[in-house]
């Protein structure tokens, strides 16, 4: 099969079809004796082509709905016409956010398939709109499958300092096996090391502040060993330059066994250190940062390059895509379960998008085209 075709086939995955179905899995809230004329279903469906389309309120929703109706009752069939807006945020904010995020979760499951030799980076993401609305202040963590380009599942917490908390519970939550699983410096810790492991899963975890002493000696060791003419021989290095949107970035890759390091054996199959060196030049400005990480992985340095750079990847493919592009931290809402399914409603649009190979085009002009294009905003949720 070729890789054109196997595309298409995965993509298939994200259809339409099998989204009503799951949706109508969902338990709908509404009193028995209210108004049940929108099926929940149908709801949910002009809600997710809406937010595909650009449309972000409750009454651009509508508004949206309002002048497709005759492509919504054409194509699938909605023939009680529109919800109004007061419908959309009441039926929006009853939803519980835990049944709507395994909808998700089951939409995406086929399309990524096996996670075998994939990686998958876990972040937190703050919703910053909804913190500048009053009290609510939600703070977001995601598995993100680098190499499919879509969010495994998500999980809330508090706030970020709950992040330890959440990522075992997200991380028993889905089927990791044979992926490496890379994780900020909040995710250094002994328990979710051990558990990744437990899971079948390869982990490489940042090093920071808050591992003071593993820092501190992976930090002295690589600056001696710098300067050791015999250990500088065990170092693996690698050196990488590559120049895109008018920005160079230089990469240098140190890694070296651990074998060395005393408290090894509480580190479950650790086995490499890796000291990351990225310089940026754009115009006339150049900056510099240096990292640290930890892995249970047994591999060459432009492997660890490969992987870091991923890593922090999610930044651009994730998050920054839903703060520029789906204007996430500029949302007003400020209902916390509101909140929750809008921010569920947003992953769904965009692995919508990035799955599609149809047209080269970035995420904010595919939205554009599908507002303007019914055919287009239907074969994102491909119905093949």
């Amino acid at each position: 099969m070729s890789k054109r075709r196997g595309m298409r086939k995965k993509k298939e995955e994200l259809n339409i079809v099998r989204l009503v179905g799951l949706c109508k899995g969902i338990r709908d809230e509404r009193r028995q004796s209210g108004n049940w004329r929108h099926r929940l279903s149908d709801v949910l469906v002009i809600c997710i082509l809406a937010v595909i389309c650009g449309h972000e309120t409750w009454e651009e929703i509508w508004d949206y709905g309002t002048a497709k109706r005759l492509f919504l009752w054409k194509a699938l069939g909605f023939r009680h016409g529109i919800p109004s807006p007061s419908t959309i945020r009441r039926v929006m904010g009853m939803i519980k956010p835990e049944a709507l995020e395994q909808v998700y979760r089951e939409w995406v499951r086929p399309y990524i398939g096996s996670c075998l030799g994939k990686q998958i980076n876990v972040d937190g993401k703050t919703v910053r709109g909804a913190s500048n609305m009053g009290d609510v202040n939600i703070h977001m963590v995601s598995a993100w499958v680098a190499e499919d380009k879509v969010t495994m599942g998500q999980i809330k917490t508090e706030e970020k300092s709950n992040e330890i908390t959440a990522i075992p519970a997200l991380l028993a939550a889905l089927d990791i096996r044979g992926s490496t699983v890379s994780i900020d410096a909040m995710g250094c810790q002994k328990n979710i090391a051990r558990q990744l492991i437990a899971q079948e899963a390869q982990y490489l975890l940042a090093v920071k502040g808050n591992q003071p002493t593993l820092l501190e000696e992976i930090q002295q060791y690589f600056a001696w060993a710098q300067t050791n003419p015999i250990e500088k021989r065990f170092l693996q290095t690698h050196i990488h330059t590559e120049q895109e949107h008018g920005r160079i970035t230089k990469w240098k890759i140190l890694t070296c066994d651990a074998g060395w390091f005393e408290d090894k054996a509480n580190w479950p199959l650790l086995r490499t250190f890796i000291r990351v060196e990225r310089t940026c030049i754009r115009g006339g400005g150049t900056s510099r940062e240096q990292a640290f990480f930890i892995s249970s992985l047994q591999a060459d340095a432009a492997t660890f390059q490969r992987l870091v750079r991923n890593h922090w990847g999610i930044e651009n493919r994730l998050h920054w895509s839903l703060d520029v592009s789906f204007h996430e931290d500029a949302s007003l809402l400020h209902e916390t379960i509101a909140v929750l399914n809008m921010s569920l409603l947003r992953k769904f649009a965009l692995a919508a998008i990035l799955a599609d190979s149809s047209r080269k085009a970035s995420v904010n002009r595919k939205r554009k085209m599908a507002a303007i294009d019914d055919s287009f905003a239907l074969a994102l949720l491909s119905s093949a």
